[in-house]
């Protein structure tokens, strides 16, 4: 989260705040961080000491717990008359300006540093008075983890530029200029860290679609305001299923429960979670393409077959008739005519299954055996 720069003087520029989550032994109140400057003694190989200092104005803000808050806005960098006056005796011409300077939260030193860095037209050296560079600085983003106030300030600025010397034949070579802290280093921001917010309900949290197996239940609702990421989870007895908008009901879902669970997250909110029961699972349905007949000459002696429809993924059993009633045995795709079969009719009843699924029967026109 970027918070907007303020400015309150020339060549000073307030950008916002950071935060972290060691905050004990504050006061209940964050204090305002108004003007400030950190000084610094500075040195350049053998020469030195030098007196610097870095001037910032930082607005102090207000955050929920959990948000990150990046600073990132101008400083000015004020070089004293030591260092502004040998810079005008080796004629000395600058590039490539930049500080790595350790941030302090709460007076512990955070884990990454934050830079200062300049344009090249924003180092020359004037022909009279001091150098005040004008920069910007770019702090880390620190996440937040709980409420309370928090402090700011800087450490050492350890500096890497290019320089062009008097005596460096017109090439710009690398320099190292190095600037310790003197004294204490003051705040020069603060932040309040709320505790998190609450996402209030928008859009309540349902599934359509029919509760059977090989059918799609899809999710809807659960949003919240403010607006927030919303996920899904399907639960199916009691344990969670898939994940997403959607799901399909399988075969080993019959029977049991199923329930829609939301999760909607923003930074800086407590997250919001939401449960609606579905139903439970009935039986799916399937079809069943064609219907299925009898092949071949009906007459004693004679092999006649069954031809089934077409079921994706179902398992077929058939059972021949005579007049109506079961063959024994007769349970394949072919049938031999017995003579005892002359003069009767002959049909097959033919069932389609699939795990999870209502059975599917047909039964075929019945044939005449003739002799």
């Amino acid at each position: 989260m970027k918070t907007t720069p303020v400015r309150r003087g020339a060549g000073m520029i307030a950008a916002g705040a950071l935060v972290a989550g060691a905050l004990a032994a504050l006061p209940m109140s964050a204090a305002q961080a108004a003007e400030a400057t950190t000084d610094y003694s500075c040195h350049y190989t053998s020469f030195g000491p030098y007196d610097a200092a870095l001037k910032t104005d930082f607005a102090s803000t207000t955050v929920k717990k959990g948000e990150s808050i990046s600073l990132d806005g101008a400083a000015t960098y004020a070089w004293g008359s030591g260092w502004s006056d040998l810079a005008r005796r080796l004629q000395m011409e600058f590039k490539s300006v930049s500080a790595t300077i350790p941030v302090f939260v709460n007076g512990t030193e955070f884990a990454k540093p934050a830079t200062l860095s300049f344009a090249d037209s924003a180092v020359a050296v004037p022909a009279a008075g001091n150098m005040v560079w004008n920069g910007t600085l770019d702090l880390p983003s620190i996440p937040t983890s709980t409420t309370g106030p928090v402090t700011i300030s800087l450490g050492k600025a350890d500096f890497g530029m290019l320089a062009k010397l008097s005596f460096s034949n017109g090439a710009f070579v690398p320099a190292d200029v190095n600037c310790a802290l003197v004294g204490d280093a003051p705040n020069i921001a603060s932040v309040t860290v709320d505790p998190a917010g609450t996402l209030a309900p928008v859009a309540a949290l349902k599934a359509t679609g029919k509760v059977a197996v090989g059918q799609r239940l899809t999710a809807t609702g659960g949003t919240t305001n403010p607006a927030s990421s919303v996920s899904y989870q399907w639960l199916v007895g009691g344990k969670v299923a898939g994940s997403g908008a959607a799901y399909v009901l399988k075969p080993a879902d019959l029977g049991k429960a199923v329930a829609v669970r939301s999760t909607a997250t923003r930074v800086g909110y407590v997250t919001r979670v939401t449960t609606a029961n579905v139903g439970k699972v009935a039986a799916g349905t399937f079809a069943v393409k064609g219907k299925a007949k009898i092949t071949g000459k009906a007459k004693v002696g004679k092999k006649i077959k069954v031809k089934a429809g077409k079921a994706a993924g179902a398992k077929v059993k058939y059972q021949w008739l005579k007049n109506g009633k079961a063959i024994k045995g007769a349970k394949g795709k072919t049938l031999k005519l017995k003579k005892s079969f002359k003069g009767k009719k002959i049909s097959v009843k033919v069932t389609y299954s699939k795990a999870g699924y209502k059975t599917v029967t047909q039964k075929t026109k019945a044939v005449k055996v003739k002799k």
